[in-house]
């Protein structure tokens, strides 16, 4: 091919890919009915041009979350994995070709992290043991780092398995949002019974293998009232770490946000007590002050499709594992799978934020250079796109600025300069 004509090509080539939804398949069928190519031809141009891409102009994949399981023994109400138990759960071969996949589009990236989720991903306990040793094996034998995660709601914890996780480094965030009156509204048994005292019981054991130990706090628009007080009980069972955030797919009135804000408030009064009396206790949702937020204009999403990605349990590919609760709904598909690698080439060069984003209402609006835009899941549930910001998240934004315009004073500046060098410390 001449040089002319190659060059030509590699600009149709480049303006097909900037086309929303352009992916391998597609350009593989632009190349044979546009630029008249032999469809096996076709096929191996556009294979060699995706994987260039993802090895050129994609972030190397350093996090993985693994959807072990859909299922799951609580059946929390507001739980964006909406059918429990309707798909079989991960296969071994998947979980390993996983991993496999991490390690080879790392990129020989030193520290890489793998989170177990769910569902449960206890119900599928063989299956991470197996996958943990399958990855230090890995790690082991190409000088690496691999730290694991997992999110569980405890119930499945005993004192063999946390022996077993402390040994490995696998590091468990505990999901519970407050005392039995608070937890148990939204988060109870498969036969309606209480979730929470399995659960408190058991976080003496938990701390004796993890001492320091993570909640998860979703907050419901009917619990937001309690927020504060939910906190001080969280640190009084000795949780040290908190994230909290609000639950979505929910009906949030003006009324229930302001009490999530004012609850939000009242905690970094409670935070700033506690750590006044020495306590080494933090809240995630409170380490970045509104200047430490400035600077995102035209930056939108979160990791999500740039260093981390979800795998479901039949190895399809997606940017993370909540989208998996919006997935089957018409034009949302995902990235690719680990047989085929990513391939919805589009989509990623947005996750990745390498094609221009239209501003639409983020254009004008003052929170532009803090906000990024909301959570891609959200946004889809609500407005049918990916980066145009459900409602609900620009309203959760302005309480969001309201909040940390009180608490930042609360907190004072040594806090969040602290703050920042751990934030700094943690990205190098």
């Amino acid at each position: 091919m001449e040089k002319r004509q190659t060059a030509r090509l590699s600009r149709n080539i480049e303006n097909h890919l900037r086309v929303p939804g352009a992916d391998l398949e597609s350009l593989r069928d632009f190349l044979v009915a546009k630029e008249g190519l032999p469809r096996p031809e076709a096929e191996e141009l556009s294979r060699a041009v995706v994987e260039k891409l993802n090895r050129e102009r994609f972030p190397p994949v350093t996090e993985m979350e693994l959807m072990l399981t859909g299922d799951c023994d609580q059946r929390c109400d507001y739980c964006f994995v909406e059918e429990k138990g309707l798909s079989p759960p991960m296969s071994s071969a998947v979980a390993r070709s996983a991993v496999d996949f991490l390690f080879r589009e790392s990129r020989g990236r030193p520290r890489l992290k793998i989170l177990f989720f769910g569902g449960e991903p206890l119900l599928e306990y063989a299956l991470l043991r197996e996958t943990v040793e399958y990855a230090e094996t890995k790690a082991a034998g190409s000088g690496r780092e691999v730290a694991f995660n997992m999110t569980t709601n405890a119930v499945l914890l005993d004192r063999e398995r946390c022996e077993y996780l402390s040994r490995h480094r696998v590091k468990y965030l505990v999901s519970i949002d407050g005392p039995r009156q608070v937890h148990d509204r939204h988060r109870r048994r498969p036969d309606g019974e209480s979730s929470y005292r399995m659960i408190a019981e058991k976080i003496p054991l938990l701390k004796r293998y993890q001492p320091w130990l993570g909640a998860r706090v979703t907050v419901h628009p009917d619990t937001a009232g309690e927020l504060s007080e939910s906190f001080s009980h969280l640190a009084e069972l000795g949780f040290s770490q908190f994230l909290i955030g609000p639950a979505s797919g929910v009906e949030w009135p003006d009324r229930a946000l302001n009490l999530y804000r004012d609850g939000m408030i009242g905690v970094a009064r409670r935070l700033k007590d506690l750590l006044d009396r020495g306590r080494r206790i933090r809240v995630n949702t409170l380490e970045e002050s509104l200047k430490m937020r400035a600077g995102k204009k035209g930056y939108r999403g979160c990791r999500a499709g740039r260093q981390s990605i979800t795998v479901d349990a039949d190895g399809a590919i997606y940017p993370c594992s909540k989208m998996l609760g919006v997935m089957g709904r018409e034009g949302l598909k995902p990235l690719g799978s680990l047989e085929e690698g990513i391939t919805a080439v589009n989509d990623r060069l947005r996750y990745c934020g390498l094609v221009p984003l239209a501003d639409g209402p983020c254009s004008a609006c003052s929170w532009n250079d803090i906000c990024t835009g909301g959570c891609y899941a959200v946004n889809w549930q609500e407005t049918g796109e990916i980066f145009r910001p459900a409602a609900f998240e620009c309203r959760i934004q302005e309480r969001i600025v309201e909040m940390m315009e009180s608490a930042e004073p609360i907190l004072g500046k040594d806090y969040f300069r602290k703050a920042a060098e751990n934030l700094r410390r943690k990205s190098s």
